[in-house]
C-alpha cells in the first residue's frame, strides 16, 4: 500500500457520489450524487458547502467557459446547465425512458470535446452501452458499441492514449486516441482487476501513471503507463467510485463513494459510506479541461423566437 495522510472525510453520505472533479480557477472541488439528483461544490480549504439540485439524475459533468454553467451528461442525453438558475440552457435527449439505459461516466479532453459512455440498468446479459463524443458545435458521435458500463474515461499526457474501463467485465482497455480528429482506435486490455473489485472512475497524475477507484475493493489502484499495478492506497469503505487530484498544490486525492446497494450491517460497518475522502499524497495531479459553450449557445439564441 502507498502511504498517503488522510485529512478529511466530508459527510455528505451520497447514495451514489461520482465524477469528481477539481476546479483550478475556484479553488473548490465538485462532484455528483447521481441518485439524488444534487450537483455539490466544496471551496477547498475553506471547505463551505454549496448543493445544486439537478432536473434529473446527473451522471457525469465538465466546466465550461461560461460562468455558473457545466456541460452536462444527464441520464437522459446532453445538456448545458446553469446550475445557480437551475435552467437548462442547451439540451440533446439521446435515450428515451425506459430503453434500460443511461449515461454514466465521462470527461473533457484536451481538444475540448466531451466523452461519456451509457450503462445498462435493466437486468439484461446484453452489453447495450456506446461511448458517446460531444463536440463544442453540438455534434455527437458514438466510438463504441458492445459496453455494460462505461467508466473511467482519461487520457495519457500527451493525448496518444485514451483509457477507458467496462467495469462488469472488470476490465481497463487503452485505445490509440487521434487528437486532431478526436477518434480511438486499437483498442488493447490495459489492466484487469481481481474478482469482486471493479474499475470505476480514474484520473491520470503528471507523471502518467494511471488511478483507478476500485468499486468493491476499498481502495484506489495506481498503474504504470505498461499496465502493472504501481501501488493501491486505501479507502475506509469498500465502494469508492471516482477519484481526482486537486488543491493548491494538486497533490490532495479526492475520493467519492457510495452507499448504494449496501444492506443494515454493510451500513453499520461502513459508517462512512457515501462521504468525500480528502487525502494528501506524494503524488500530483494534472489540470482538467473545459468545454466551449459559444457554438451551442449561439445556435441556440438563433432558434428562438424574437
Amino acid at each position: 500500500m502507498l502511504e498517503v495522510q488522510r485529512i478529511d472525510g466530508i459527510e455528505v453520505g451520497n447514495t451514489l457520489g461520482e465524477s469528481v472533479l477539481w476546479n483550478s480557477r475556484e479553488h473548490s472541488v465538485w462532484w455528483t450524487d447521481i441518485e439524488a439528483c444534487k450537483l455539490y461544490r466544496l471551496s477547498w480549504p475553506g471547505r463551505e458547502l454549496e448543493v445544486f439540485e439537478t432536473p434529473e439524475r446527473l451522471c457525469a459533468f465538465a466546466f465550461t467557459d461560461r460562468d455558473d454553467c457545466i456541460v452536462a451528461a444527464f441520464e437522459s442525453g446532453f445538456a448545458l446547465f446553469d446550475y445557480r438558475q437551475g435552467k437548462v440552457l442547451w439540451q440533446k435527449t439521446l435515450l428515451e425512458k425506459g430503453s434500460g439505459l443511461r449515461f454514466n461516466d465521462g470527461k473533457v479532453d484536451r481538444e475540448g470535446r466531451f466523452w461519456v459512455g451509457t450503462m445498462v440498468t435493466a437486468a439484461t446479459d446484453e452489453p447495450a452501452g456506446v461511448l458517446y463524443c460531444l463536440e463544442p458545435s453540438g455534434v455527437v458521435s458514438e466510438h463504441a458499441r458492445d459496453i455494460f458500463i462505461s467508466n473511467g474515461c482519461c487520457w495519457d499526457l500527451n493525448s496518444s492514449h485514451f483509457y477507458f474501463a467496462d467495469s462488469k467485465r472488470r476490465i481497463i482497455y487503452r485505445y490509440k486516441f487521434d487528437a486532431r480528429r478526436g477518434d480511438i482506435s486499437q483498442r488493447e486490455v490495459f489492466a484487469r482487476t481481481m474478482i469482486g473489485r471493479y474499475p470505476d472512475g480514474a484520473t491520470v497524475d503528471s507523471e502518467g501513471y494511471l488511478w483507478s477507484a476500485q468499486w468493491g475493493g476499498a481502495r484506489i489502484q495506481r498503474y504504470a503507463p505498461d499496465g502493472h499495478l504501481a501501488g493501491a492506497i486505501p479507502v475506509p469503505v469498500s465502494q469508492p467510485t471516482s477519484v481526482t487530484f486537486g488543491g493548491p498544490d494538486m497533490n490532495l486525492m479526492f475520493v467519492t463513494s457510495a452507499k448504494q446497494g449496501l444492506n443494515e450491517w454493510n451500513l453499520a460497518r461502513e459508517w462512512q459510506a457515501g462521504h468525500l475522502f480528502v487525502l494528501e499524497t506524494p503524488f500530483k495531479g494534472a489540470l482538467g479541461f473545459r468545454f466551449s459553450t459559444t457554438q451551442l449557445l449561439e445556435k441556440t439564441a438563433c432558434q428562438e423566437p424574437t
